[in-house]
This record gives C-alpha cells, sequence and structure tokens, in this order.
C-alpha cells in the first residue's frame, strides 16, 4: 500500500474492501497478516491464537474443529483457521505384529525392506582417484508407483522364505499433518484467527467463554492456553506494570528527600489517582484500548503529573514558615500559584495535541501515547487544586495528633521514672 498519509482510508478498512471481493474459491485459504505487529515486537502472525496440547494427533484435530467452530460466531473473529485443517496425503503402513511374528519378523526388518525399496539403501562405494561414491540399491520408480505395487514389495524372512508385505501388514492411503508442532517438548495444535473493530481482550474473554464447555470434555493431559499477541500483551502488561512501581516508588523517594518529610510526599502522590480518572475518560472518549503505548504513556505521566502538586506544596510549606496558619496558607498558595500551574500544564498538554491528533504512519504508536498523558493531566490539573488541599489538611491534622500523642506518652513515661 501507500504511505499512509498519501491515503484516506484504513488498512482495516482496505482489508474489508478485499474481503468482500475475492470470490469464494473451493480448497483456497486467504488470510490478511498486519505486519505492523512485527515492527512492534510481535511475530507477524493472527492476534488470536488458541493453543491446544495433548498426545494424540487425531484428537487433537478434533477439538481443534470443534473449537473453530465453536467461536465463528464470536463478534470480531476473522478468518479462522487451524493448524492441521490441511493434510498431506499419505501411505500408511499398519503391520500386524502377531503375522509378523509367525514369519519370525520384527516391524525393523520390515521397515527396511519398505524403505529399501522406496528410498534405496547404499549397497557400497565407489572409490577412483581419491573420491567415494555411493552405490544405492533401490526399486526403478517404475515398480512402486501405485499401491498395489507397494502390497507386493517382497520381504525375505529369517529362514529365506519370501513373502510380499500384504501378507503382514494393511496399508492405507490417508491424510497427516503438514507438520507436528512442540512446544516444551508438548504436541500442539493451533487455532488461529483475525480479530477487527474490538479490542483484543474483550474478544480473548468471550472466546474462553465459548470454549470452556468444550474444556470440561477433555480426557487427562490434555489443555488449552491462549498465545500470539495476547500472551506478549500479558507479558508486556506485567513489564510496563513493574516499571510502574519502580517509578512511583524512586518519585516518592526523591521528593522524601526534597521534603525532609514522609507525609508531604505522600499527599503529593495522591495525583496519580486523580490522573488515572483522566487517563480512562480520555481512552473512553476516543475508543482507544489499554495498549503499550497507552501504558508506556501512564509511566511518563506519573512523572508529570506530580510537578504541579510539588509546587502548591512547597509554597504551602514556605507560607507556613513564614507564620501563616493552615487553611491560610492553602488559600494564599492556590491563589498565588494556580496561574504558573495551568499555564505549565496547558503547554505540555497543548504540545501533545499534533501527536494526538497525527494521522501519519506510525500515529498508532504516538496518538494512545499522547490521548493518555493530556487526558491524565487535564484531569489531574483540575482536581489537584481542589482534592490536595483537603488531603494535605486531612494528613497535617492527623501528624499533628500523632506528635501530640507521642509527647504525652514520652513526657508520662518520663514523670514516672522521676517519682
Amino acid at each position: 500500500m501507500v504511505e499512509r498519509n498519501a491515503r484516506k482510508r484504513s488498512a482495516q478498512e482496505i482489508i474489508e474492501d478485499i474481503r468482500k471481493k475475492i470470490p469464494h474459491i473451493e480448497g483456497a485459504t486467504i488470510e490478511f497478516v498486519d505486519m505492523g505487529g512485527e515492527m512492534f515486537g510481535g511475530g507477524g502472525g493472527p492476534p488470536i491464537n488458541v493453543k491446544i496440547f495433548g498426545k494424540d494427533l487425531s484428537l487433537l484435530k478434533r477439538i481443534s474443529e470443534q473449537i473453530a467452530s465453536q467461536i465463528k460466531d464470536v463478534k470480531g473473529i476473522k478468518d479462522i483457521d487451524t493448524s492441521l485443517r490441511h493434510g498431506k496425503p499419505e501411505l500408511q503402513i499398519r503391520i500386524d505384529k502377531e503375522k509378523a511374528a509367525l514369519f519370525g519378523l520384527t516391524v525393523y526388518q520390515i521397515g527396511q525392506e519398505v524403505r529399501t525399496a522406496t528410498q534405496g539403501r547404499t549397497a557400497s562405494r565407489f572409490r577412483e582417484m581419491g573420491e567415494e561414491v555411493d552405490i544405492l540399491v533401490e526399486f526403478r520408480n517404475e515398480d512402486v508407483k501405485d499401491i498395489k505395487d507397494i502390497e507386493n514389495i517382497p520381504i525375505v524372512t529369517p529362514l529365506g522364505k519370501c513373502i510380499l508385505l500384504k501378507q503382514v501388514a494393511e496399508i492405507v492411503l490417508t491424510e497427516g499433518p503438514v507438520r507436528i508442532e512442540r512446544e516444551e517438548q508438548n504436541r500442539k495444535v493451533s487455532v488461529t484467527a483475525n480479530i477487527e473493530h474490538r479490542d483484543l481482550g474483550s474478544v480473548v474473554r468471550d472466546i474462553a467463554k465459548e470454549i470452556e464447555p468444550i474444556k470440561k470434555t477433555f480426557p487427562s493431559g490434555y489443555s488449552i492456553e491462549f498465545g500470539g499477541e495476547y500472551e506478549q500483551m500479558k507479558e508486556t502488561f506485567i513489564t510496563l506494570g513493574i516499571a510502574f512501581i519502580l517509578a512511583i516508588v524512586l518519585i516518592y523517594m526523591v521528593m522524601t528527600a526534597q521534603f525532609e518529610s514522609f507525609v508531604h510526599p505522600f499527599v503529593i502522590m495522591f495525583t496519580m489517582p486523580l490522573a488515572a480518572v483522566g487517563v480512562i475518560w480520555a481512552l473512553f472518549i476516543t475508543h482507544k484500548a489499554v495498549s503499550m503505548p497507552a501504558l508506556m504513556g501512564v509511566i511518563i505521566l506519573a512523572g508529570i503529573v506530580v510537578n504541579n502538586a510539588i509546587v502548591f506544596i512547597d509554597y504551602t510549606n514556605r507560607l507556613r514558615k513564614k507564620g501563616l496558619e493552615m487553611c491560610e496558607a492553602l488559600v494564599l498558595a492556590g491563589k498565588t500559584r494556580l496561574r504558573p500551574i495551568l499555564i505549565t500544564a496547558f503547554t505540555t498538554i497543548l504540545g501533545m495535541l499534533p501527536m494526538a491528533l497525527s494521522r501519519s504512519q506510525g500515529s498508532e504508536m504516538r496518538s494512545p501515547m499522547a490521548i493518555v498523558v493530556m487526558g491524565g493531566l487535564f484531569v489531574s490539573t483540575l482536581l489537584t487544586l481542589i482534592v490536595i488541599p483537603l488531603i494535605y489538611t486531612i494528613f497535617d491534622d492527623l501528624a499533628q495528633k500523632i506528635r501530640v500523642r507521642t509527647k504525652k506518652v514520652i513526657h508520662g513515661d518520663e514523670g514516672k521514672n522521676r517519682v
């Protein structure tokens, strides 16, 4: 496709238009792959990947077909496929061990004879001028061109008698898997699908509800896991969650050193829940899902939203040191620092606006991040001027009461010692 800024339709809209125009072709499989997932650390595969683990391939195939049929009506699901749906034709030689034992033959011996007939066996090596060439003994192609020829492959018994393969084995034409997938040494079959007009998390939840009755019928040793982009999303959320917690701890430690207090930094940290209100509101209004770029915006926001509260609390403490009462100091700090707080917040919000409204290439990564920062900072700034003074008053009164009680306990102990 042409560059994003040179077209009016999104990739998803173009895919839907192409899907409608493609006629039904018997036996053909048509897939649409989002290469953007590969750019952002994904594998470039379908977003939905239901992994089924077990031992028996035929049972795994039946379960995968049941799941594919069960989830086809889930809203937003497209291009459902299974990794074992398309097999390759193969001949299976099913040896009757009892009959083979009567002729003194083992499965290995019969297998070696069949292999020699169909693939050949190295009988010797031809040496000339220091070079070796394998001498391969095998049947002619016209001698093993159909099932009848395979059935009539001669097998020599240990007693020197020659029998035919069909006397000790049954030959069946069937389909076998194109490939056998394994994960952590377990056989695996995958049911994959694409999604449209819905977020990945809600689709996976609906799929989990649909396949729950099927899971209850599983025999022992069979299980289901969700892989693909959903698995990567969970790992990303865990990593970013740890990073967010670490950011909060570091911010609190820095503010504790700055204010030389444990209470005032704790009051400032209340700006983060206020910012969370703005984040949820912004994502809801813009119809954006919680994604990796959005969570990165939350981590960035954690370091920005505390600035307004730091300015407010720091100036309040300065006024109180000059002799003003707490309520007077809070009111005066609000009046004096209102303009700097609003200017700082709105310059950041306006600076993020072009990124949030961008529709150029890569905007899928930048836009959610900017929207999160803008929404969180806007709501946090407005609520900081109302909520933070209230929380400051509550915690300051609480700290004052604790100090008074502590002094009473200490002086009471000293009085007893003097008596």
